[in-house]
């Protein structure tokens, strides 16, 4: 089904090709439409990097469905496992997304100059990567993200 969408399908609205092709690709290639495959906000990442080298680029991974079986998930419909979230198959997703994300940012022209920022949000623990940020040291000091943000940039 996915596979079958038109840009004007996704919101009715005319607005950029440009975008609207980005969206449509995003939706019906490669890893967006696998069952078992990369998350998607992975995925979406990887071709905004590719394609638009943005200057800023937000993730949030949330808590994904309980992996199933392909024959529990052709055979079984609005049932109470389709609600099932994975906390931990969720933080692998996150961890190895933000990785990924960062090889890919690597990847890009000006690369040296460019800053990561990964946050395990509602926790105390963030890894910032970028030219100001010394190699290899870690700090247990309090500080919030306006104030990574700002030492990063």
């Amino acid at each position: 089904m996915m596979l079958g969408i038109q840009p004007n399908e996704l919101d009715g609205s005319d607005r950029d090709p440009i975008l609207g092709r980005f969206q449509v690709r995003v939706l019906t290639e490669g890893s967006g439409t696998q069952i078992f495959s990369t998350s998607f906000a992975q995925w979406t990442a990887r071709e905004a990097l590719r394609r638009a080298q943005p200057v800023t680029l937000l993730l949030r991974y949330a808590p994904r469905q309980r992996q199933r079986s392909m024959d529990e998930l052709l055979s079984v419909t609005n049932s109470a496992a389709e609600n099932e979230t994975d906390p931990v198959g969720s933080l692998i997703d996150a961890d190895m997304g933000g990785y990924y994300t960062w090889i890919n940012q690597q990847r890009l022209s000006g690369a040296g100059e460019s800053s990561f920022l990964i946050w395990f949000e509602g926790h105390k623990e963030a890894l910032a990567i970028g030219p100001s940020m010394p190699r290899g040291t870690s700090s247990s000091k309090s500080i919030d993200l306006s104030q990574i943000l700002a030492f990063i940039g």
